[in-house]
């Protein structure tokens, strides 16, 4: 599964090789994530770390196209069986994006894009996963300490809403939620 993402993202990516200047960008961060599903929440913390990559191109003038992942990992016990449960949430976005005028040192954003949501749960000698459609919004900050050296912040909904199989029936679920987020990137 891995392996098909990596490929769909490499040939999503193709087209743009010919580009030349500072179309590019890359950048490397970390989120603060407020799940969105209660039950999640409650069980594994309010905020959860998540390491998040993002690359994209510029389009056409202040517009651009990116491609973002990250993921979080929590650990739970269950209070009366004491049983470790660890789950993972991964999100794979792909979407576009308008930027304030280039060429300033503070640069704003707003962006969307569709999402691939999966999570894995392990425990009990059980393991339960599933992938999910979703979305991502959000709006950011950018800060350029050179021409082509940013540092950002921003602030997103991401969220894949799915059913999931559990002893007392199937259940809803929300994968992700609200993000905080900071990175340090460069353009190219």
């Amino acid at each position: 599964m891995k392996k098909i993402l990596i490929v769909l993202v490499l040939i999503s990516l193709s087209p743009l090789l010919p580009a030349r200047g500072d179309k590019f960008f890359a950048s490397v961060g970390a989120a603060a994530l407020v799940p969105g599903d209660k039950a999640f929440k409650n069980f594994y913390g309010n905020v959860l770390f998540s390491p998040e990559i993002k690359v994209g191109c510029n389009l056409y003038r202040n517009f651009y196209f990116w491609l973002g992942g990250s993921f979080v990992s929590a650990t739970g016990t269950l209070p009366d069986l004491g049983d470790e449960i660890k789950a993972t949430q991964t999100f794979l976005s792909l979407g576009g994006g308008w930027e304030t005028r280039r060429g300033r040192r503070w640069q704003g954003e707003l962006f969307a894009a569709l999402l691939l949501a999966g999570f894995r749960e392990k425990g009990m000698g059980d393991t339960a996963s599933k992938l999910a459609p979703g979305f991502e919004a959000g709006t950011g900050l950018r800060y350029y300490l050179k021409k082509k050296i940013f540092m950002g912040v921003a602030v997103s909904y991401a969220g894949a809403w799915t059913t999931a199989r559990t002893e007392a029936g199937e259940t809803d679920i929300i994968l992700g939620g609200l993000r905080l987020s900071g990175r340090v990137g460069f353009r190219f």
